[in-house]
């Protein structure tokens, strides 16, 4: 049996190298898993993206890849050699966004005892990768739209117009038109950023990516490459291949380093090795539309819940979201995906 080498660093995010280079399109030494038709076709717009300086927006469900996407086109670009800046916007309170953003001067609010560059600068030259976009402050929309027009922005409590040679890729996994028509997204700052936008499908709509992914994951955390199935029962390969993975290629990047690791005590990854959720999918094959039927469920359920409390909160949605236990931005983006109207 192969020796599997534990490692602390996140497969997903690892230069890759693989002895089948017809499993994977290497850019830059990352390769890229693109043998179905829908991934070949990214591979092509990943190239045009690389060729210009022109925004891109990529949209796909989370964990499909979207900074790897983000990166491979920054790294065949002639930016290569300056700063990948990766802002993840959802992550950053909206009182914090700007000053972060631009940079402020010194005196600019309380305890600004000097003046500070923000991300714009330190992506100077390079890429800034706005994931999450679709959080980004409706106020800071309008800045960043000036920015990509005219390239100049202000830091925070500074008159002085700077500029930054910056090239934007935006990713998000909200549904944007459906945004701008709740207001929750500006349509000048989407039709700005669509000049290249290209959509990262779900794994589960990636049939022909799937055991070629396995086999790449498998054999990062092994001393050699080994096809799956010398350390997956068959049990066990079916389920991975039935299974609709919600997670996409996160999901499946831990499950098969978790199977992996647990072979190491037993010879083989088994069926019980899976968690209980998952076996079921022996029997079970994904519908030919790729959809899940918990999550059609899922979605009906939070459907009717948020109609229901923009109706009791009648139409107010800083009320209706708190008391629905999400953010605003979230029920904005819910409202947008589920086509759902104020009251009147």
């Amino acid at each position: 049996m192969c020796k599997l080498r534990e490692e602390g660093s996140p497969i997903w995010a690892s230069h890759w190298r693989i002895k089948d280079r017809n499993m994977a399109k290497e850019i830059n030494s990352k390769p890229f898993i693109a043998n179905s038709p829908s991934m070949k076709q990214l591979i092509a717009m990943v190239d045009i993206s690389a060729s210009t300086t022109e925004p891109v927006l990529i949209t796909g469900e989370t964990g499909t890849g979207k900074e790897l996407v983000a990166r491979l086109i920054h790294e065949k670009s002639d930016r290569a050699g300056k700063p990948f800046v990766p802002v993840n916007c959802a992550a950053i309170p909206e009182t914090l966004f700007e000053r972060e953003f631009f940079g402020h001067a010194r005196g600019a609010f309380t305890g600004a005892d000097g003046e500070r560059p923000g991300l714009c600068e330190a992506a100077d030259g390079g890429t800034m990768f706005l994931d999450e976009i679709a959080d980004m402050p409706a106020y800071l929309q309008v800045k960043l739209l000036r920015m990509l027009q005219e390239g100049t922005f202000h830091r925070l409590g500074d008159p002085t117009e700077r500029r930054a040679d910056l090239r934007i890729i935006a990713a998000t996994n909200a549904p944007l038109p459906e945004l701008i028509a709740t207001g929750a997204f500006r349509h000048d700052l989407y039709y700005r950023l669509q000049t290249l936008e290209m959509n990262l499908p779900p794994l589960r709509e990636r049939p022909e990516d799937l055991e070629p992914m396995i086999r790449l994951f498998v054999s990062k955390i092994v001393d050699d490459e080994v096809d799956p199935r010398e350390l997956f029962d068959q049990d066990v390969m079916i389920v991975l291949e039935h299974y609709p993975w919600p997670g996409n290629v996160r999901e499946l990047e831990a499950m098969t380093r978790r199977l992996a690791l647990l072979a190491r005590h037993s010879g083989r990854a088994t069926l019980e090795m899976l968690p209980e959720s998952m076996r079921k999918w022996r029997n079970m094959k994904p519908s030919a539309t790729g959809s899940l039927h918990l999550g059609a469920y899922i979605e009906k359920v939070e459907r009717e819940r948020i109609s229901q409390a923009l109706l009791i909160k009648g139409g107010n949605r800083s009320e209706a979201a708190r008391a629905l236990g999400i953010s605003r931005n979230q029920l904005y983006r819910k409202m947008g995906k589920f086509g759902i109207r104020l009251p009147v």
